[in-house]
């Protein structure tokens, strides 16, 4: 405890601030997407769609935030190698950086494919029309279905992300 404010409380501002970015442009993204699709002006007044959004971040951010495990682990790793001062920043920013990008693709990938499959289980139903119309009922189930689908995919992303840890090599006894 000599140190307060070194690794722990650095490890706490990037996750706030991640966490304040996801939410910023998972906003933007479902902002513009559902603008896009459905033409309404105002779509803060309606509760389907508010509801939709909420999940929608909720869901990005879940998986999102799988990054901050291996990124610690990552951090562990550069800095018992002996990297010191800018060569140990730089690296952990780029770690960050990487890390940050996959949590985003695969986080978009997922959430795609999550509305993507209640399509095809609802052909009848034109999902977006309904959020607009004001349906509640189809916004919650698509956001349980973007939450569940976000919940079974976090844990082998995290798998995927560990695997570029640089951990050092490991020599043979044989």
């Amino acid at each position: 405890m000599t140190n307060l404010f070194g690794p722990a409380g650095i490890e706490l501002l990037l996750a706030m601030m991640i966490g304040i970015m996801t939410v910023y442009f998972t906003k933007m993204v479902m902002m513009n997407f559902y603008i896009r699709k459905t033409n309404e002006v105002d779509p803060y007044k309606n509760l389907s769609f508010m509801i939709f959004l909420s999940g929608t971040i909720f869901s990005v951010a879940y998986i999102t935030f799988g990054i901050m495990q291996p990124l610690t682990a990552t951090f562990k790793v550069l800095n018992s190698s002996g990297e010191v001062g800018f060569s140990y920043i730089l690296s952990c920013l780029q770690y960050t950086g990487l890390f940050l990008l996959l949590g985003y693709v695969f986080s978009g990938i997922i959430i795609f494919i999550a509305y993507k499959l209640f399509a095809i289980m609802t052909t009848q139903l034109k999902e977006y029309e309904e959020i607009r119309d004001n349906n509640v009922g189809v916004a919650i189930l698509l956001v349980t279905l973007t939450i569940v689908t976000a919940m079974f995919a976090k844990e082998p992303f995290i798998v995927f992300l560990e695997s570029f840890i640089p951990y050092p090599d490991v020599p043979s006894i044989m």
